[in-house]
């Protein structure tokens, strides 16, 4: 007779907080994302809710070998223009970060640690990331507030964390790991003006 699977007792509060598209990481600094990550990541349950939320039409994927989750959504009405708007996005702002690690010769991943002073600082002696951060965020004036809008857009979407609120400091979190496998998938010809997504 076949072994009765039970699915750990968070999990309306995983399929909750990945509805929502968030991430959960297993560097976060939150103990409730610390949790879910444990019971995700623990024995057999990531085969049991993946199959469980595949029946119900989420796929549950597994990021930089279970250092983070997400969900993809199997069936989306959701038209092709805006999960392209979406991803040119996220394209510009990794750019803009990346940008930002090259300008303070850091590479900007996973565990980074920074303050929206330190953004600001690098952006005031070199014009090349002030445009690139002046043309990432319109609707606000102020360059330093174009930061902290950026940051909170960051923090939102769950790929840093604050990290110090007496510092102002905020951590990458491993989601970021996200971005870094969208930009791998995309394969750009430069041939003309084709661009083509894979």
């Amino acid at each position: 007779m076949e072994s009765t699977k039970t699915l750990p007792i968070e999990t309306q509060e995983i399929f909750e907080m990945l509805t929502k598209g968030y991430f959960i990481s297993s560097d976060s600094e939150k103990q409730e994302i610390q949790k879910l990550h444990r019971a995700i990541s623990e024995e057999t349950n990531y085969e049991i809710l993946y199959d469980y939320f595949n029946r119900i039409g989420f796929q549950l994927i597994n990021g930089n070998d279970h250092s983070f989750y997400y969900f993809a959504k199997q069936d989306t009405n959701k038209k092709l223009e805006d999960k392209l708007k979406t991803a040119y996005k996220w394209i510009d702002i990794y750019d803009f970060l990346m940008s930002y690690g090259e300008s303070i010769n850091e590479y900007f991943s996973s565990g980074k640690i920074f303050t929206p002073d330190n953004i600001f600082t690098a952006c005031k002696v070199n014009t090349e990331l002030m445009d690139k951060l002046n043309k990432l965020v319109k609707n606000v004036s102020l360059p330093y507030d174009k930061i902290i809008k950026l940051i909170e857009d960051m923090v939102k979407a769950t790929f840093i964390e604050e990290y110090n609120i007496y510092n102002k400091e905020y951590k990458v979190v491993s989601s970021f790991g996200y971005l870094e496998q969208l930009i791998k998938t995309i394969d750009i010809t430069t041939n003309d003006e084709d661009t083509t997504f894979k």
